[in-house]
């Protein structure tokens, strides 16, 4: 039986952009597709994943401190 896929997001540590969605079947195959994506063999220090149920992408977000 198949499990149902599942989309999530990345942010890389320090920046304002999210990216995604990434499809996979789980958490730990959705950071090899990003790690994949990056072309490194270990994610980035501060790289946030997240279900995108959960929380959905912001698109745009807005620099408060300007």
């Amino acid at each position: 039986m198949r499990t149902q896929r599942r989309t999530f997001g990345y942010k890389l540590g320090g920046f304002f952009l999210e990216y995604g969605p990434i499809e996979a079947d789980s958490l730990a195959a959705a950071k090899a597709q990003i790690r994949k994506r990056l072309g490194v063999s270990r994610l980035p220090a501060g790289v946030r994943i997240w279900d995108l149920a959960e929380r959905p992408l912001t698109r745009w977000r807005v620099d408060t401190l300007c």
